[in-house]
């Protein structure tokens, strides 16, 4: 049903955004309204546009430029596509260009944030529109609010004087905060954008808390932006309206991912692993000091936030030794005290999170055993999706959320229930491409007197975390992004397998009959199975290599990532390997009963019926009663597949006879998810 063969470990914890202002409402002063868009590109692909309206406005009795502005881009990340929207407001002063009043909001894919910030004399009031806290920020008279205000500083700055670097305090709409940023002046260039001809200054920004670098080509006449290049390959450029004709789909996993070209099939076994990196990562100030911490030493270069040296890595596991009780008392130490409250994002005191959290802790000896409930109820519970639920609540409810999802789910949950937690982030070894590093996040707890104790629900390390994970820091901004340029693997071990090291000769012999190449000639696809680290492995080139556990009941071979992921194999009446199914069990959980109960249909059928939703394409299934049997309407293949009645199993298999449907049920006996056992196969 559809192409649901997509399975990811890597994520994506920023939000593509971009420079903006936005407000509420107000009676215009005059009718005209200037209308300026620029275009949005990422590593040369145009993917989307900016539009955005100026106009004269009253409010309260003042004269206001009214800002209106509209972002709009198509992306995709490990072969899931999404859009994202931004829509913002603005009131600002029209002589110095100052905003006092701002209103954002956000959509991306299920992810819907919003902020906003009023001014009232020097005091921003700045208010999350989904979790978080609202909070006041004292705004001295050296701080800037709003990009125009920015770039009608910067011209006076480095225009009118020979000044050549300036450095000034900005109000991060987003973040809700006043960071640094360093301003150095890097020429006066011409530029011939959308006809026109203009006069630009050059100006390079480096944001001292995150690490972000723009440069910027700004129009000495009007103090408007016409150019920038941003992280993440991204640029934007002055254009007129046919830009929103033309833009398409661009592909991020260049800023997220990068190849290494060593396959380790079971990567959740890396104790130990050396890595020559170079990144310039964003989100984050970088120093020596935080990325030297226990399990991860770093030798090399940091300039600027441009890492680069070789990071060795060798995280121990915990064994819960020590661990505080449960449930515990951290009040007292105020150095925790961040880690036990609530924040953007993190709903800890989200009284449906707190029940849930004690309901699945409850009867723990310990914390540990409590936190360890909680990291394996995320890693069963919450399906893989790009882009996620955004907030902890939100992944909650829909059930689905890429890394930091996860990560920002089992924080809030530990939180909830007293003990402390946060999200750090930086990439992790994954098999995917032939073996590559991703961005990634994951979760650190706290145990006592063992500290801070990584797991990764998401990677269904749920104790523990293996040791091809580079940890940057606490996650902190929503500009977060690894931006890799180069890494090289100089040695690991994974189990039984090292680097440069031969498979043992009694390890090929055990598997021998099933090792080889099959192909699936309708996918025009092939794969090879081999033996690394004393597992057999499947090698699906250009995506992956996994690796899997001897077989149990039924000749079943589950794969050590995820017991939703097995291998079967097809013999002849001689036990010579004639094909290999490889299933993926993707789960849907139920959205919605039928909306309007039908007594004509029968009893047996009715619990089935209603929606699912399939978090990672962003679309539902329904289940609906024809023909004497359940249906199953597919919005991907865009038609309704009957399903045959089910075996003693409760199994439905489609008419088709290529994928096997069946049903989970809650405590209560009601439906909660319909399971599609999709299946891939390839002859030998």
């Amino acid at each position: 049903m559809g192409n649901l063969k997509k399975h990811c470990l890597m994520c994506i914890l920023a939000l593509l955004v971009l420079p903006f202002s936005g407000g509420l409402q107000a009676q215009a002063a005059q009718p005209e309204t200037e209308k300026i868009f620029h275009a949005v590109e990422m590593n040369g692909v145009l993917c989307g546009y900016s539009e955005t309206d100026l106009s004269a406005v009253v409010k309260d009795g003042k004269e206001m430029t009214l800002e209106k502005s509209r972002v709009f881009i198509m992306l995709s990340a490990l072969g899931m596509s999404f859009n994202t929207e931004v829509k913002s407001t603005s009131y600002m002063d029209p002589s110095t260009g100052r905003a006092n009043d701002v209103k954002v909001d956000i959509e991306q894919g299920q992810v819907k944030l919003g902020i906003k910030v009023v001014v009232e004399g020097d005091v921003a009031h700045y208010t999350p529109i989904m979790g978080g806290k609202p909070k006041d920020i004292k705004l001295a008279p050296d701080v800037i609010f709003g990009d125009i205000q920015l770039f009608k500083q910067l011209v006076k700055d480095f225009t009118k004087g020979k000044i050549e670097k300036k450095t000034h305090k900005i109000l991060d709409v987003m973040e809700g905060e006043i960071q640094e940023s360093v301003f150095t002046k890097a020429g006066i260039e011409k530029l011939e954008l959308a006809g026109d001809h203009y006069d630009a200054i050059v100006l390079e920004q480096l944001n001292q808390k995150t690490g972000v670098k723009i440069k910027w080509w700004i129009d000495t006449q009007t103090s408007r932006m016409l150019k920038a290049n941003l992280p993440n390959g991204r640029s934007l450029y002055l254009t007129d309206r046919s830009v929103v004709d033309k833009i398409k789909i661009a592909d991020m996993d260049q800023a997220i991912i990068v190849k290494v070209n060593v396959p380790i099939a079971d990567y959740q076994a890396i104790s130990y692993m050396k890595v020559k990196a170079s990144f310039e990562p964003t989100g984050l100030w970088i120093t020596r000091e935080g990325l030297n911490v226990p399990g991860q030493s770093f030798t090399g270069t940091i300039k600027d936030n441009l890492v680069e040296g070789v990071f060795e890595i060798e995280h121990k596991r915990y064994d819960g030794s020590n661990a505080p009780p449960f449930p515990p008392d951290f009040t007292k130490d105020e150095s925790l005290k961040k880690y036990l409250e609530q924040e953007e994002m993190i709903e800890s005191e989200d009284p449906v999170l707190i029940k849930k959290a004690k309901e699945i802790t409850k009867g723990s000896k310990d914390s540990w055993e409590a936190a360890c409930r909680l990291s394996k109820w995320v890693a069963d519970n919450i399906s893989y999706a790009i882009p996620g639920g955004g907030t902890a609540r939100k992944t909650y409810d829909i059930k689905a959320g890429e890394c930091g999802a996860h990560s920002i789910l089992l924080a809030a949950f530990c939180r909830g229930v007293g003990i402390p937690a946060r999200v750090v982030w930086g990439c992790m070894y994954t098999p995917n491409y032939g073996g590559s590093f991703g961005q990634h996040g994951w979760s650190e707890i706290y145990m006592g007197e063992a500290g801070w104790i990584p797991v990764d629900s998401t990677a269904f390390e749920t104790d523990y975390v293996d040791s091809g994970h580079i940890r940057l820091g606490v996650y902190q901004y929503m500009t977060t992004a690894l931006n890799p340029k180069k890494m090289e693997v100089l040695d690991y071990k994974a189990g039984s397998a090292k680097m440069g090291q031969a498979e043992k000769a009694e390890s090929s012999e055990k598997y021998e009959k099933y090792m080889g190449e099959y192909a699936n000639p309708e996918a025009n696809m092939k794969v090879k199975v081999f033996v690394q680290g004393g597992y057999l492995a499947l090698d699906i080139p250009n995506q992956m290599v996994l690796a899997f556990n001897d077989p149990v009941e039924n000749n079943v071979w589950y794969c050590k990532l995820s017991n939703q992921l097995y291998l079967t194999f097809n013999e002849d009446d001689s036990g010579n390997v004639l094909e290999i199914q490889l299933h993926q069990i993707v789960p849907l959980p139920r959205k919605s009963a039928q909306e309007k109960a039908d007594n004509t249909i029968p009893e047996k059928f009715r619990p089935y019926l209603g929606k699912y939703s399939l978090a990672a394409l962003q679309t539902e299934f329904t289940v609906l009663y024809k023909d004497g049997t359940l249906a199953v309407d597919d919005p991907l293949e865009k038609k309704t597949i009957k399903l045959k009645l089910p075996d003693k199993n409760g199994r439905w298999v489609d008419e088709f006879n290529k994928n096997t449907i069946f049903f989970d049920l809650d405590e209560q006996g009601n439906v909660k998810s319909m399971n599609i056992d999709s299946v891939s196969r390839f002859r030998r």
